[in-house]
């Protein structure tokens, strides 16, 4: 499959601002405009709105960054998607999520791992989540005392978000050239 082309230079003037708006905003919090972002560009207003939900989660949410993004790379890992993991990790470790958490879920997946506190209660939700399952009232009530109400809705949206993110990068062959990576979906191991 071929990646989905995106030239800034064949917009038009309105979609052109949007672009422009997008890629002000996230340069303005130190995040590039690239990934999946170019590759919906294909769809200046769709792009828009889905920037905006992401820009919220990531930088006006309330989860904690740590489990933010430990959920990003779950989802990763869960759906295979290596822009998704590459892109992350690094964020991850700066996060504070210790390298065993993240070399277990890279190496054996969500699903039956004892994950340290605080991961383990995210990864009860993310296991019911990633599976579209109804999360346990237990699990639901101890991620909202975790959390808040506010976190724990977050956590189940960005679970959502991320497998989003994971369908456009994989739809899309979004390619990890562009971070200087190369794209092989061999580094997440699958299981």
């Amino acid at each position: 499959m071929a990646e989905l082309p995106f030239n800034p230079k064949n917009l038009d003037s309105n979609d052109k601002l949007i672009y422009d708006t997008l890629v002000e905003k996230r340069k303005s919090v130190g995040a590039p405009f690239d990934g999946p972002y170019a590759a919906l560009m294909n769809h200046p207003e769709l792009c828009q709105k889905v920037e905006a939900l992401g820009y919220y989660l990531k930088f006006q949410g309330h989860l904690p960054r740590n489990i933010y993004q430990f959920v990003v790379l779950s989802v990763a890992q869960s759906t295979k998607a290596v822009f998704e993991w590459t892109d992350h990790v690094d964020h991850a470790l700066a996060a504070g999520v210790p390298e065993i958490v993240i070399d277990t879920l890279k190496t054996q997946g969500l699903s039956n791992q004892q994950f340290p506190e605080p991961y383990h209660l995210a990864a009860q939700v993310l296991n019911a989540a990633l599976v579209w399952k109804n999360i346990p009232i237990e699990v639901q009530s101890e991620a909202i005392k975790a959390y808040g109400i506010y976190g724990y809705v977050e956590l189940v949206v960005l679970s959502g978000f991320y497998q989003m993110f994971s369908a456009i990068n994989q739809g899309f062959d979004v390619s990890l050239r562009a971070k200087g990576g190369q794209h092989n979906f061999h580094e997440i191991p699958k299981k």
